[in-house]
């Protein structure tokens, strides 16, 4: 028995350090659980969220789900509908080919006419152009023969015009021609009167001396400052100074006499002067300082704007003209019949360049009408060749564009035969994918059934891991104050430790019991 309680009491010993050691793992693993049960009650939270999301999203795609259903309905319907419009366009597209085929024939024949159509415009089109220009040209020549007409016609009618007062003009100076021969030898002898007068007054002045044995001429020429009436005179202004003088002594009847005398003799010599200078022209502002007098030749110095020029030769024309005025008379009755001729001539040339002009106004308005016709024409056949070339550049194009058709038909007539092959098996297919939306739309009632109690389970695995999470902090308390306490029972701690008596005590306690049963085991093994 004794035995029994040392290994009892080894045993306990043992016992409580795999307790300790078991106690330690057990508080950690208290903390592992609690952490985890932390995780599982956040991970059941987000769990429980999605589980409503789902619920949610499983009605959508159930309504969804119903949706196709309707709309494969429709759509089987559509594709009888397209199955029929298949085969309605491949019977059309054998057609189109059929069309397109002569289409193309008769593009290729437009595209060949359009060519030798542009090929005649231009030529059309350049001799248009030709004849436009010719046309101006004509025009033009219209326009300039037109206005010389014009001129011509206002020339000749002037001409006509102004001739009648010369008809009766010509015979006029026919007659009074005659006449004038009569007066011409009446006016030859005044006029060499005239002239021999003339001649006279210059002798006078230039070539008769006075008592002094000078001529007036060269005492007033030296005398005058300038050989014209209103120049200074030497001579007066000594009788003037004389007069002064005389006026000084208060001898004023000879200073009187002296100033009439300078007043005469000033007045005389600007007369001379003024005289001379009529007679020979001389003008000191245009011939210079020195006055007319004799030249190279010793006759007198003259020039036209003087009388003695100008008497002179009236004289020497009335002398030619006497002789020659019956000869003139005699052409100026020619004259005066020519003129009536003329102007007879002039009537009729009046009259036919108003024909004429007439005419040339006709020509004019027809040459810018055929001018004008002629420019549209010509631009006409330029647009036409233009339109022409376009079109054959169309034609061509038609052509290629048609060829293009041809060769389309072919492929969409091979491709309306796959269509209608495509529909009939689109036709099965749709019918396979309406049993399956049948078969969608059971299956999204089960998944929202489902997503239901998912989301039932959720909402209780989030209250469980709560719950568990609050047992496992309480696992892990226990789990720290079982490690505290079996820590104190280690094999080395039990018997240097005081506690080793609430051990020992009750052991102790055990043994008085356990003696009492030996010895009365003893005692009665003895009987």
């Amino acid at each position: 028995m004794a035995l029994f309680l040392v290994l009892l009491l080894a045993f306990f010993v043992l016992f409580t350090g795999k307790v300790a050691n078991g106690a330690t793992e057990l508080s950690d693993g208290a903390e592992r659980a609690s952490t985890g049960a932390g995780d599982l009650k956040a991970g059941a939270e987000k769990a429980q969220t999605g589980a409503k999301d789902l619920a949610e999203g499983t009605e959508k795609v159930d309504a969804g789900a119903n949706t196709l259903a309707d709309g494969i309905g429709s759509a089987k319907a559509g594709v009888t509908t397209l199955k029929e419009g298949a085969t309605t366009l491949d019977e059309g597209a054998v057609k189109l080919l059929t069309g397109a085929e002569a289409a193309n024939e008769g593009a290729n024949k437009l595209a060949a006419g359009a060519t030798n159509a542009r090929t005649g415009a231009g030529t059309l089109a350049a001799g248009a152009s030709s004849a436009s220009d010719g046309a101006n040209t004509l025009a033009a020549g219209a326009t300039t023969a037109r206005e010389g007409s014009d001129d011509l016609a206002a020339g000749a009618n002037d001409l006509y015009t102004g001739m009648a007062p010369l008809v009766s003009g010509s015979q006029l100076l026919a007659d009074k021609s005659k006449e004038a021969v009569a007066g011409i030898g009446e006016l030859a002898p005044g006029a060499e009167s005239v002239d021999g007068g003339a001649l006279k007054m210059w002798k006078a002045i230039h070539d008769t001396p006075g008592k002094d044995g000078k001529t007036a001429y060269q005492n007033i020429s030296t005398d005058l400052a300038s050989y014209q009436p209103g120049a200074t005179s030497a001579g007066v202004e000594q009788l003037r100074g004389l007069a002064d003088l005389n006026a000084a002594s208060l001898d004023f009847v000879t200073a009187g006499a002296l100033d009439q005398a300078a007043d005469k003799l000033e007045g005389l010599e600007w007369l001379v002067a003024g005289l001379d200078n009529g007679i020979t022209g001389y003008d000191p502002a245009v011939d210079g300082p020195t006055p007319y007098h004799l030249t190279r030749e010793g006759t007198p110095q003259v020039d036209g704007q003087g009388l003695l020029y100008g008497t002179g030769a009236v004289f020497k024309g009335l002398t030619e003209l006497n002789t020659k005025a019956p000869a003139l008379s005699e052409g100026a009755q020619t004259a005066a019949d020519g003129v009536k001729t003329a102007y007879d001539g002039a009537g009729t040339l009046s009259g036919g360049a108003a024909e004429l002009n007439t005419g040339l106004k006709t020509l004019e308005t027809g040459a810018y009408t055929l001018a004008d016709g002629n420019g549209q024409l010509a631009t006409g056949a330029g647009t036409l060749a233009t339109g022409l070339d376009t079109l054959e550049t169309g034609a061509y194009t038609l052509a290629d564009g048609n060829y293009k058709i041809y060769d389309g038909t072919i492929s969409l007539s091979d491709g309306t035969s796959r269509l209608v092959t495509g529909t009939e098996s689109l036709d099965e297919g749709v019918v396979k994918l309406d049993d399956g939306g049948k078969t969608l739309t059971d299956g999204t009632s089960d998944l929202k059934d489902g997503a239901e109690k998912l989301a039932d389970g959720n909402t209780e695995l989030a209250e469980g891991s709560k719950t568990l999470a609050d047992g496992n902090g309480k696992i892990s308390e226990g789990a720290d104050t079982m490690r505290a306490s079996t820590t104190a029972l280690t094999p080395g701690e039990i018997f240097t430790s005081p506690k080793i008596l609430a051990v020992l005590i009750p052991l102790l306690l055990l043994l008085i019991p356990i003696g009492m049963l030996i010895a009365g085991t003893r005692r009665g093994t003895q009987h």
